[in-house]
């Protein structure tokens, strides 16, 4: 009885999921119109804009920048940055399907996944056990050492998506293997 090999197993599924991606109507629309992919990129920009600029501004006041603004005041910006987010997520989805070969064969993406998935632990952490203890702060008020070290930790997983998005371009795999 031969065994798959779980590498070559996972490659195929790799190859098959590229496959499927080009052929999805979101790749299809980004591949067909020249200016699709240029229109993403600004709204990805503009998304990341607001992502970073709420959610960086927030993470500051938490390290203990800017204490004269009250944590929840400032907290009233955060939808803004989760519409950002959301705004990031369906212009990457439509790079991801109009390319996924790019992707999928790049190690910069797979940090720039690993970076998310943190953020995303991150801010749920923050919210289930951290987010009661800063609400009430005032102006001047010193947040709490862990919604502090919440704070950095998400400014340095931002930062690493932001790093880990930007090199995207410049590490593209040169070849296909199928």
């Amino acid at each position: 009885m031969s065994q798959e090999n779980p590498i070559s197993s996972l490659e195929s599924l790799r190859q098959q999921l590229v496959l499927w991606l080009e052929s999805t109507p979101a790749g299809d629309f980004v591949t067909a119109y020249t200016w699709a992919w240029p229109i993403a990129e600004s709204f990805h920009f503009v998304g990341l804009c607001l992502l970073v600029g709420t959610i960086g501004l927030f993470d500051l006041r938490l390290l203990g920048f800017a204490r004269q603004i009250p944590l929840p005041q400032l907290h009233r910006l955060i939808p803004w940055g989760i519409a950002g987010f959301s705004i990031n997520a369906a212009s990457g989805s439509l790079f991801m399907a109009a390319a996924p070969f790019q992707y999928l064969y790049n190690e910069s993406f797979y940090f720039k996944a690993t970076f998310l998935g943190v953020a995303g632990v991150n801010v749920a952490v923050f919210y289930l056990l951290f987010y009661r203890k800063i609400v009430t702060l005032g102006a001047g008020e010193q947040a709490p050492l862990p919604a502090r070290i919440i704070g950095g930790v998400s400014l340095l997983m931002w930062i690493g998506v932001m790093c880990a998005g930007r090199l995207l371009t410049f590490y593209r795999p040169s070849f296909r293997f199928f």
